[in-house]
């Protein structure tokens, strides 16, 4: 249903995003930070029960913002436990669990994910010469495994998910994290139809 070309055309574009988002995190914490995009998927929201079985623990950190205009949707960006308490480690210092976060460590997961979320949704914006705007970002510590099952039960219309595995580099640490982005088929496949058009 989805060729390889307009995976590869995703990708291209998302790793731009990730690349603006990577640059503003770097003068933020004024450390150098690179963001890479290693595996894009777009998949049926009925298989992501499977994806994220097989793929990770779902325990972790979200970090969540809805968007409308030219798409409506719910993107979100996570990182598991582990991965989480690097990933704070590296720009907050000592961090053990994240079931007790600092205000500090919350409000730079809510920079990262607004960072992440809208450089790349910004750029799909941006290509397709349209406007996407965004409600605040919402950050989610979750250790029982259950927001992601509880979220796909809230978001009805949204039957398709584009999924960008990515990885982050902050001070010779690799941080995996995923990248979801949950919309309605139509717009889905509004968003790929307007991409082939674009690149061809």
């Amino acid at each position: 249903m989805y060729d390889d070309k307009i995976i590869d055309i995703i990708t291209e574009i998302l790793n731009i995003g990730m690349g603006e988002a990577a640059n503003s995190l770097s003068k933020l914490v004024n450390t150098h930070i690179l963001i890479k995009v290693p595996d894009v998927r777009v998949m049926q929201l009925a298989d992501i029960h499977k994806y994220i079985s097989d793929e990770l623990d779902a325990s972790g950190v979200y970090m969540s913002q809805i968007f409308t205009g030219y798409a409506k949707g719910k993107a979100i960006l996570f990182y598991p436990k582990d991965c989480s308490v690097s990933l704070l480690n590296s720009l907050c210092g000592q961090t053990d669990k994240i079931s007790d976060l600092t205000e500090v460590e919350i409000a730079t997961l809510n920079e990262i994910g607004n960072m992440v979320i809208g450089s790349c949704m910004a750029e799909i914006a941006n290509v397709l010469k349209s406007k996407i705007s965004f409600e605040f970002p919402e950050v989610t510590v979750e250790t029982s495994g259950k927001y992601f099952q509880n979220m796909l039960k809230d978001l009805g219309k949204s039957d398709m998910v584009i999924i960008v595995k990515n990885v982050m580099c902050i001070k010779e640490t690799d941080i995996q994290g995923y990248f979801f982005v949950m919309l309605s088929f139509e717009d889905v496949n509004h968003i790929l139809d307007d991409l082939r058009k674009k690149m061809n």
